[in-house]
């Protein structure tokens, strides 16, 4: 099979491997839709495990299974996690499954830029979800990058009525600006320096849009909010900068959440005295569990959220350099997803393929 092997932000090969093969309690998925990560940009993450195929967003067809499958079938259409809890450890007792001990320990094989992928036990039994009829394989990818959002929102004390600043309009913090009203959340305000992406945010949930390029954020904030910060701040950009921004954004008694890891240096610096007199609360949330991706296609199905609009451009496997390149420059894009056997096999197609205006 072809697969997109990873092996720094400027080397992404197309490679041949083998089919994996696969176990008796293992299903084997063929990719229709892989998308392409804003956590795959990160180098300095990256880099040190490569080479490394790419993806971890996948949406696919069961095309052969184990003696011992019992609850899926070849033909279904399916979305599964790449990580998954072992449902044992001390942290999942706890509730904390994207903390598990064993998180890492079974993953898709060997990863989902690719034509087909292994899909082991865990996998399969704890975050394998058949996708809906009315749910496009497109569509279906979005549940592990928005199921970290619905995570993020879950831990973030959103009242209803409050104001809700996000800080990055990429496709995250577009997801955390579509979700943030199912929370309850009042005005929701976008901040970015692009104002393609504030523009998008008008129809993607943002009630009001900051540019920093051109406008002072704090007066800006207060002149939206009655002369008030945000009682919430939701920071998607892994810089410490921003969090610092972040941090000076929240009114007393609100609440940051960190939704984007940054660089192991440098360190960020707060002052302790505004955080204990303010009684600002701070949250962050690692990954999507099981129950973050099934409530995202729940939504899918009903209708509640639109990952379409959020999707913006399609590739054939060839050009996933290309993809990951334009993601890079931050231009008119916000998520990109990968048909390793051709964009043909979706049903509907989204947006705009590379390199196209079609």
């Amino acid at each position: 099979m072809r697969a997109a092997v990873y092996y720094n932000n400027s080397d992404i090969r197309i490679e041949e491997m083998p089919i994996p093969e696969i176990g008796p309690d293992e299903v084997l998925v063929k990719t229709i839709a892989s998308g392409i990560c804003g956590g795959e940009l990160m180098e300095w993450y990256h880099a040190p495990r490569a080479p490394k195929v790419m993806g971890h967003e996948p949406a696919g067809i069961i095309v052969d299974k184990g003696s011992q499958v019992k609850n899926f079938n070849v033909g279904d259409r399916v979305f599964v996690n790449h990580y998954v809890s072992c449902g044992t450890c001390r942290q999942c007792l706890r509730g904390r499954f994207t903390l598990c001990e064993h998180l890492k320990e079974s993953k898709l094989f060997p990863g989902t830029t690719c034509e087909y992928f292994r899909v082991p036990s865990r996998q399969l039994n704890r975050d394998t979800l058949i996708i809906p009829d009315n749910v496009t394989f497109a569509e279906a990818t979005v549940c592990e990058p928005w199921g970290c959002v619905l995570g993020g929102l879950k831990v973030t004390e959103i009242l209803p009525g409050d104001t809700v600043l996000v800080i990055g309009a990429g496709f995250m913090g577009m997801g955390f600006l579509h979700m943030a009203p199912l929370f309850g959340a009042g005005k929701v305000i976008s901040m970015d320096l692009s104002d393609w992406r504030l523009n998008k945010s008008l129809s993607m949930g943002a009630t009001h849009t900051i540019n920093p390029k051109t406008e002072n954020p704090e007066e800006k904030l207060r002149d939206i909010n009655g002369g008030y910060l945000a009682d919430v701040v939701i920071v998607t950009v892994p810089t410490v900068q921003l969090y610092s921004q972040g941090h000076n954004l929240v009114e007393r008694g609100g609440f940051l959440h960190l939704g984007a890891p940054t660089m192991p240096e440098p360190l960020w610096t707060i002052n302790p005295q505004r955080q204990y007199f303010t009684e600002m609360k701070v949250s962050a949330k690692y990954s999507a569990d099981h129950n973050d991706t099934s409530q995202i296609m729940k939504w899918l199905a009903a209708g509640r959220i639109d990952a379409k609009a959020a999707i913006t451009h399609r590739c054939e496997l060839d050009d996933t350099f290309s993809a990951f390149r334009m993601m890079l420059d931050a231009g008119e894009s916000l998520k990109t997803v990968v048909y390793p056997h051709g964009i043909d096999q979706e049903i509907q197609p989204v947006s705009k393929k590379i390199g196209t205006d079609s």
